[in-house]
């Protein structure tokens, strides 16, 4: 039998990788005549790739593992936001049969036939120029997308959906006529993005374009997200990682732009691997550590006691007060908690670090295994920046979610889970000349109940939020979130979405000849 090859790129991003992990599984399990290669960066992605791969059992893992390659292109980690200059050459050799080595194992690729199908991350423009120049029409290329539909159309999407359309047109007739950067010319279009314009995608209530960056963030270059607005309708179509059990009308609206553009749209989510060891047996010294507060909690307060407040590895809040204050309620209050800290922007002072080891209630740490903390039963709420990996494993590890979102799509995230009144999200914790404007949602409030987003108001929204939960509307919203995650749990069973969806993907580009 003549094997198929799928090959996979994404720009230097967990979130975008992850996922991936669990595509790639569902794929090599559903036919056994493909090999699907992962083309990534060295260093903490290729480290993490294969821990994840490593969450299978011996047997689930050993029956697919001879078709699965994972090629660290680089020795190091290197930016989500630099072009890896190794991709192209690269995906010569695999289009080529040359042998191909990876830069982390030393094992070389060779004999592979060349890939005819490629998930390719939009944000990666740079991997699908290459595959177009190398291979032409011989390799279908889709975007691989790891954000909601909902979040997308409002990305890249048109505006007739609420999205911001296809800006890279302006952008490269601007450079041309004027001399100026992309750059520059890019963070002018977007800043004229949040002037007070409502916008409405589907499926949740109508924001300021401004909400759409409900925190300061220092985003230095706006081109790239006009790559993926540019690239997304370059290729073949789309897979994305979300369910229409979560967001249906976005979802709606994603194929119909797609189909009128002449794309088509898989919808594959959710998408993670289960762990094989147990929530309490740990993988190494760091887990043991974690396990150990959270047994300690458990036996102290109870199942669901503890709060896990983590921002990613990418966002930080630009008024740290707010968190101190938050966290200060929660040691007030004798309520335990694990604060992760792993984003490069954190700053975490010695006495703040004191304050929380001296609660015996708190545990802090730069990095944390955020799935073990999760699956564990003493935790009982997410404080997050909800970005959608970490809405997938709260939604997978069933702990409702408390959003303190900063931009992408984290707003969309907040507001489509509190549509299914399953999500709290904290407001007075916005900061910046765009979060602190008032709310769609204020519009018509008096003054004295629009947010006024100081130090003082962020205590008192979350000493409120904290009776809610420990109430009826806590209980209340728990339910709605297992609920949502049992639903959005059966969209791989035979004949739902994701499996559908899974089986057209390989129908159509892959067991054609």
């Amino acid at each position: 039998m003549l094997s198929k090859h799928i090959v996979a790129h994404n720009v230097a991003g967990w979130g975008a990788y992850k996922p991936l992990s669990a595509f790639v599984v569902r794929v090599t399990e559903s036919r056994d005549d493909i090999i699907f290669t992962v083309l990534t960066t060295g260093g903490m992605m290729y480290n993490k790739f294969m821990r994840e791969l490593a969450k299978l059992p011996d047997d689930r893992l050993g029956a697919i593992r001879s078709r699965i390659n994972v090629i660290a292109l680089t020795e190091q980690d290197i930016s989500p936001l630099d072009p890896l200059t190794e991709f192209a050459p690269a995906f010569e050799a695999l289009h080529s049969t040359r042998p191909l080595i990876c830069k982390a194992s030393g094992l070389a690729l060779h004999g592979l036939p060349p890939p005819t199908v490629a998930l390719i991350d939009p944000f990666a423009g740079y991997a699908v120029d290459a595959i177009h120049a190398v291979a032409g029409s011989k390799c279908s290329i889709l975007s691989w997308m790891t954000a909601p539909a909902g979040a997308t159309l409002r990305l890249v999407g048109p505006e007739e959906y609420g999205g911001v359309g296809d800006l890279s047109p302006k952008v490269e007739a601007e450079v041309s006529s004027s001399g100026k950067s992309s750059a520059e010319v890019a963070k002018n279009l977007y800043d004229g993005l949040s002037s007070g314009k409502l916008v409405g995608v589907p499926g949740i209530p109508a924001m300021y374009d401004y909400e759409w960056t409900p925190q300061e963030v220092n985003l230095a270059d706006h081109t790239f997200f006009i790559t993926s607005q540019k690239y997304m309708r370059i290729t073949d179509g789309t897979i994305c990682v979300s369910s229409s059990v979560y967001e249906p009308e976005a979802m709606d609206a994603a194929r119909k732009w797609m189909s009128s553009i002449g794309k088509v749209w898989y919808p594959v989510g959710p998408l993670s691997l289960p762990e094989s060891m147990p929530p309490t047996q740990a993988h190494d010294e760091k887990e043991s550590q974690v396990i150990s507060f959270l047994d300690k909690m458990q036996s102290t307060f109870g199942k669901r006691s503890v709060f896990f407040i983590s921002f990613g590895t990418v966002f930080w809040p630009a008024q740290p007060e707010k968190l101190w204050t938050i966290i200060d309620e929660l040691i007030a209050l004798r309520k335990p908690f694990i604060f992760a800290h792993s984003s490069s922007l954190a700053r975490v002072p010695e006495e703040r670090k004191k304050v929380i080891l001296d609660s015996g209630i708190g545990l802090e740490m730069a990095w944390s295994p955020q799935e073990k903390i999760l699956s564990h039963p003493a935790t009982g709420w997410f404080v997050t920046h909800g970005g959608w990996n970490s809405t997938q494993e709260a939604l997978f590890h069933r702990v409702p979610v408390i959003y303190w979102p900063f931009a992408s799509d984290q707003p969309y995230n907040a507001a489509r889970t509190i549509q299914h009144n399953a999500g709290f999200e904290l407001i007075e914790v916005r900061t910046g000349k765009l979060g602190t404007q008032i709310p769609y949602r204020f519009k018509n409030s008096d003054s004295s109940e629009q947010p006024t987003f100081s130090v003082s108001a962020a205590r008192e929204e979350f000493r409120n939020l904290l009776l809610r939960i420990e109430g009826k509307e806590g209980r209340m919203v728990r339910a709605n979130f297992e609920r949502l995650a049992k639903m959005m749990n059966v969209t791989w069973d035979e004949g739902h979405e994701a499996k559908e969806s899974l089986e057209a993907f390989l129908r159509e580009f892959v067991d054609r000849d």
